[in-house]
């Protein structure tokens, strides 16, 4: 996304002005929006065109919305702007002011510029061509794609690992790591993906800070592991890490997945011991007892030990403790409120009671709940307590 910022420039009353908008980056447009939030008392003195860097005019609004007011809604650069986009089934033309909360198909294609040069100045041309009233452009915005194929590079010491790909819209396409190991190509394929296909957001984390690459010794052996984050796209779900473990057997790297769901993860020496942790929470709690939104998770801590990852959350109480008083203090909460759910959060918290060995002595605090009534009807109470001790079961809380 490129974007002017919060602005205050001025619309003259009868008159025409251009808002610019400096693109860096290079390569031909593949795929392009544009964003708008402006202040004006009569959106129907307003032609709105882009004008790209080569010269190339296209059209956006011209003299919609009649006597109404304004193009998106909220603070400059919120997230109520005027989205101008090909895909879109709205014409711009059958749209009602504030033009907000919902994508517009311009009065000509963006895709008239496609295939020229990003890099370079871009406009926001507005036309005011009525006499009597003037107003204030807060905000201009493009969400622009090039067809290049991008990289992203991470080395330590010996070890220097690249990943590539081509994205367009939020689209990754001809994604492809290639790892060094001592001067020599050990690996360059395809990474390993979860049901990859053609889906907006379906592809590596490039956006993260420091990038989706990272070159490190997850083990101390020596011998520095490649993670490469994923996301595959959708509301809920999914975040995962490729590791990828050089195998000196067969001289080339073999990976290993870690999933997170949707709950991300933290890189940490929790121990301070030159391991690293993984700190995330335990993801499969979704939707087992209630809905996504009422859901809640324990704290999770793995490590990545030659090959596989290991659950070493019960070494750390003094993590789980504080996240069980959370939890805890988030059911005291919920069970007041008139909607409140707490057939997410109890097992849970019981879970963490179990990693820290008074499993037990939560049961109790789960009977009142089903006997007073606290669960939703949709959570089944006649058998909520047998599917919580069967869930714990399985997912290895309660042991043996």
């Amino acid at each position: 996304m490129y974007s002017t910022g919060p602005l205050s420039y001025p619309i003259p009353d009868a008159g025409t002005v251009d808002v610019p908008l400096r693109v860096l980056d290079k390569g031909p447009v593949s795929y392009l929006e544009v964003w708008l939030r402006i202040d004006h008392p009569r959106d129907s003195d307003l032609t709105l065109s882009l004008v790209s860097p080569s010269g190339t005019t296209v059209v956006l609004s011209a003299k919609r919305g009649g006597n109404a007011s304004n193009y998106g809604v909220g603070r400059p650069c919120g997230y109520g702007p005027a989205i101008f986009t090909d895909t879109s089934e709205t014409p711009i033309a059958q749209a009602k002011p504030p033009f907000a909360l919902d994508e517009f198909k311009p009065e000509q294609p963006l895709s008239r510029v496609y295939g020229e040069e990003a890099t370079g100045e871009w406009k926001l041309r507005i036309a005011d061509d009525r006499a009597g009233a003037a107003g204030t452009v807060r905000c201009f915005r493009l969400r622009l794609s090039r067809n290049v194929l991008e990289t992203q590079t991470a080395r330590v010491r010996g070890t220097e690992a690249q990943i590539s790909y081509r994205e367009t819209n939020d689209v990754y396409r001809g994604v492809h790591l290639r790892i060094v190991r001592g001067g020599a190509v050990r690996f360059d394929a395809t990474p390993k993906r979860i049901h990859p296909c053609a889906c907006p957001g379906d592809g590596p984390v490039v956006g993260r800070p420091g990038g989706a690459i990272r070159v490190r010794d997850l083990d101390r052996d020596g011998e520095p592991e490649v993670l490469v984050d994923f996301y595959s796209g959708g509301a809920h779900c999914c975040f995962y890490t490729d590791v990828y473990r050089y195998v000196p057997r067969l001289r080339t790297y073999r990976p290993t997945i870690g999933f997170w769901g949707n709950l991300g993860v933290r890189i940490v020496d929790i121990g301070l011991d030159g391991v690293p942790e993984f700190r995330t929470a335990d993801d499969r709690f979704a939707y087992a007892f209630t809905s996504f939104a009422g859901s809640t998770f324990p704290i999770r801590i793995l490590r990545f030990d030659h090959g596989r990852f290991v659950d070493v959350t019960r070494r750390f109480p003094k993590l789980v403790r504080p996240d069980a008083a959370e939890l805890f203090a988030l059911y005291r909460s919920e069970r007041r409120r008139a909607d409140g759910d707490v057939g997410g959060i109890l097992p849970a918290w019981l879970a963490d009671q179990y990693l820290l060995g008074r499993g037990p002595s939560g049961w109790p605090v789960l009977e009142r709940a089903v006997r007073r009534g606290e669960l939703r009807p949709w959570e089944t109470p006649r058998t909520y307590l047998r599917r919580v001790r069967s869930f714990l079961r399985r997912t290895g809380y309660i042991r043996p």
